[in-house]
């Protein structure tokens, strides 16, 4: 979480409405212990709620601010609104998501909140470290600031918002140097010539605005290969929208998974050679290209084992749906895993458990 705040420091935002909820509240409490400071040249400002946290952020938006700010679970929910008139409106900023459950009511980790704004026209990345965390919120800035289209970094509560670890945090002049003073488009409210924001648009009209959002979403995964590059180059540390593990021809089984279970895949599959893992950073727009590129070299009869951390009231998690899209026409065997629901730990032993059961008796759709 203190990763989050340092880095929207970083990006030197200016305006952070804010509203506690756990676990994200750390996030906000820095932020305003920064401004208290005079660390940061921002306004910070306490809603009365989530909903309004939202609205103000739109707001702020519209008047061309960079805008940051925090939000978990019941909150994210209690804005979903909100987030449909700001990616609506293509209005730019950056919004970290501490990943939380729904009802029965729970503050551990989950991946529901988020995976239930899949479609509300908002970038989501998911992130696995508090470097990550970092790195990706100042990368997200060039994203959602070309292409007028907000952007959602999402970490798993507690088992990242919670968790210690040592980050690099980059020189203020490096980060101004990657990411230039936000530019005004012409479009930003402006009190001296005054403008209506947000009126009916007729049938004959909406189209052309759902078209032009539709080009924008789809410019997303080239962009953000190229801002990772970009990133690598100028900090040392290079990102892609998925991060492919030991997968090759001669892989016989690969895991499929977001944010904080990766990093346990990663040390169980150094004992199984065999055993590939696909790491999804970027999750909408789903990066269809970027998955098929690194199957390319993958056996036909390979087992894709996604494991989810959400329940969305069907039969398949949404991993499971994404790939199956994304993987369509192929001969790949695909398995959805239910496992870590509600902050449930996945310890080494549980990836283990499912490798031996995929390996001996593969169901569709398994509970671990």
């Amino acid at each position: 979480n203190y990763a989050a705040a340092e880095a929207a420091k970083l990006c030197r935002i200016d305006f952070v409405p804010a509203y506690p909820i756990t676990p994200q509240t750390t996030i906000v409490e820095e932020l305003s212990a920064k401004v208290a400071r005079n660390e940061m040249n921002a306004t910070y400002i306490n809603m009365d709620s989530e909903h309004s946290v939202f609205a103000a952020a739109k707001g702020a938006a519209i008047a061309g601010s960079r805008v940051f700010t925090a939000t978990s679970g019941q909150g994210l929910f209690y804005a979903h609104e909100v987030l449909h008139a700001i990616a609506h409106f293509r209005l730019p900023m950056v919004v970290c998501d501490v990943g939380r459950p729904s009802i029965p009511w729970n503050i551990w980790s989950d991946q529901t909140d988020s995976l239930a704004q899949r479609d509300t026209g908002w970038i989501q990345i998911y992130t696995e470290s508090a470097q990550e965390v970092l790195d990706t919120i100042i990368q997200s800035y060039i994203l959602t600031e070309k292409l007028d289209i907000p952007v959602m970094i999402v970490l798993d509560a507690f088992y990242q918002s919670h968790t210690s670890e040592n980050i690099w945090i980059p020189e203020q002049n490096l980060v101004d140097e990657f990411l230039p003073p936000k530019q005004m488009k012409g479009w930003e409210v402006d009190v001296e010539h005054p403008k209506s924001v947000g009126g009916l648009v007729p049938p004959e009209h909406y189209e052309k605005f759902n078209y032009e959002y539709w080009l924008d979403a789809n410019k997303a995964e080239d962009l953000l290969i190229e801002t990772g590059k970009k990133f690598g180059e100028h900090f040392g540390r290079s990102y892609e929208p998925v991060e492919a593990v030991n997968i090759g021809p001669n892989t016989k089984m690969v895991f499929v998974s977001i944010a904080s279970i990766t990093t346990t895949v990663r040390g169980v599959i150094q004992n199984h050679p065999e055993i590939g893992l696909l790491k999804l950073r970027l999750f909408k727009p789903f990066p269809k290209e970027s998955v098929l590129k690194a199957f390319e070299n993958l056996p036909d009869d390979a087992m894709i084992v996604n494991i989810e951390r959400n329940f969305l009231g069907g039969n398949h998690g949404a991993i499971m749906q994404e790939m199956l899209r994304a993987l369509y026409g192929k001969k790949y065997r695909l398995y959805d895993v239910y496992a870590g629901l509600g902050g449930k730990d996945v310890p080494p032993v549980t990836i283990e458990k499912i490798i031996y059961k995929m390996q001996n008796n593969p169901g569709e759709v398994t509970w671990i």
